[in-house]
């Protein structure tokens, strides 16, 4: 059950492995900002993001329609009865995620990266496409973090069909690529006993993955 102005059981269960404030305090969160959190899930890092940006500024949590069976009912119950005023629920496809340009100060792309490697008959996603428009969405000299789960260093995108993991260095040469700058990353979710070669859904490694933090500016 989530109350207006207290975090969940669930979320605050989640803090000891997500560690989702220390996240928070590798970027300049401002109040009056505004930020996209990308295939935001339920909205973890949504709220937490809300909390530092308010009273003025505003969170869009971003899901599609492949997340949202998987994830509806917690982004319903976190924001039901308008309990987070800051947080504007986006639900839209990859291929058209409808941000104005050049209106963002920040995004969020936690754990989710990988899935624009993912194809099946009901995902496949543009990744030039994609990324492009999350370029075009930032402001200039706006923000992209990006958290995900680690694959062995070199496999590239070979892991992220099957176990949901990327290699660290191909993300960061491919926004290179791109036109993103790396200006920071962290060893705050490493994790050295995670072989990187099982699913992070495993229940041994569950929410212990070992986990990259990268931020890049526009």
């Amino acid at each position: 059950m989530f109350v207006k102005g207290e975090r969940s059981a669930s979320d605050l269960e989640q803090d000891v492995d997500r560690k989702g404030r220390q996240v928070l305090e590798l970027v300049e969160l401002k109040p009056g900002m505004v930020v996209a959190d990308i295939l935001g899930g339920g909205g973890y890092y949504s709220e937490l993001i809300a909390e530092k940006i308010a009273p003025y500024g505003r969170v869009y949590l971003h899901n599609n329609q492949a997340y949202l069976p998987h994830v509806g009912k917690e982004v319903a119950a976190r924001l039901k009865d308008n309990r987070l005023e800051n947080v504007i629920r986006h639900d839209r496809e990859t291929g058209d995620l409808a941000f104005i340009d050049q209106s963002l100060d920040m995004i969020f792309f936690i754990l989710g990266y990988h899935d624009i490697y993912h194809v099946d008959k009901n995902w496949k996603i543009d990744r030039d496409d994609f990324i492009r428009q999350l370029k075009t969405a930032l402001k200039p000299g706006g923000q992209l973090l990006i958290i995900d789960h680690s694959a062995p260093d070199g496999s590239g995108t070979k892991y992220s069909q099957d176990l949901h993991r990327i290699d660290k260095a191909y993300v960061i040469g491919e926004l290179k690529q791109k036109g993103f700058k790396l200006i920071k990353e962290s060893d705050l979710l490493v994790n050295d006993k995670d072989s990187r070669e099982i699913s992070p859904f495993h229940p041994d490694i569950r929410r212990k993955t070992d986990r990259f933090i990268l931020l890049f500016q526009k």
